[in-house]
């Protein structure tokens, strides 16, 4: 009888260590898909509402969280801001990789074609509500000091990233200087056209932009190779 109680005592304990175990996994993957939400349903928030009147309690609607759990993984508004600063960091990046790799084939010539989807890809690229939010982000900390920090902080880095993705991603370009200058000159323009879309978006105008973009890209490349 002993023996019998001593071994159901044996079953129970050996039964309760895997069920914390997963109570306590649960947990952390709970938490961790909580603050997921709370950090799309911010991004949500600057693309559909603006950096102003986005609040922690909108945010909180947005993710379909109490305020207790939005206090609890973000104390402030300020505290989501840095959090919501670095996910779209590492979401650019990934996106922008995403959309670049694959583009070019390096044992292949450098084709008008493979140029143009670059571009194309370029465009693709600054129509993301990642892109839309992060430049919420950007027009507020021009008068907003502490935003401004947390921005400055990323900033450079993302640069860096998103230039040497587009090294990694046209390896034909082996002029650092002129691949350089080729990515400044897509880059900046299609963030401007994206930003002139938000207020009257013309598709012929679009169109006639990546054209001319794709023109100004195969001359670069075409000048570097006769000077090589």
């Amino acid at each position: 009888m002993a023996t019998s109680n001593q071994t159901k005592r044996k079953r129970a304990t050996g039964t309760r260590k895997p069920t914390s175990r997963r109570g306590e996994g649960w947990q952390a993957e709970k938490s961790a898909m909580t603050r997921k939400a709370i950090l799309d349903a911010a991004v949500t928030c600057f693309v559909e509402r603006g950096y102003a009147r986005t609040t922690t309690a909108l945010i909180a609607e947005y993710a379909g969280v109490s305020r207790g759990a939005m206090m609890h993984h973000f104390p402030s508004r300020l505290a989501v801001i840095h959090a919501v600063v670095a996910y779209l960091h590492d979401m650019r990046i990934a996106e922008y990789t995403g959309l670049m790799t694959g583009i070019e084939d390096p044992d292949a010539e450098l084709s008008r074609d493979v140029i143009r989807r670059s571009v194309e890809a370029a465009w693709e690229y600054v129509n993301l509500p990642s892109f839309v939010a992060y430049q919420e982000l950007l027009a507020a900390a021009r008068t907003d000091p502490e935003l401004d920090q947390v921005i400055a902080k990323v900033e450079k880095d993302f640069e860096r990233q998103f230039l040497n993705t587009a090294r990694t991603s046209f390896p034909h370009w082996s002029n650092i200087k002129e691949i350089e200058a080729a990515h400044d000159l897509v880059h900046c323009t299609m963030r401007g056209m994206a930003l002139s879309h938000m207020v009257n978006k013309r598709q012929q105008r679009t169109r006639r932009i990546i054209d001319l973009l794709t023109d100004e890209l195969e001359d670069i490349y075409s000048s570097v190779q006769k000077s090589n």
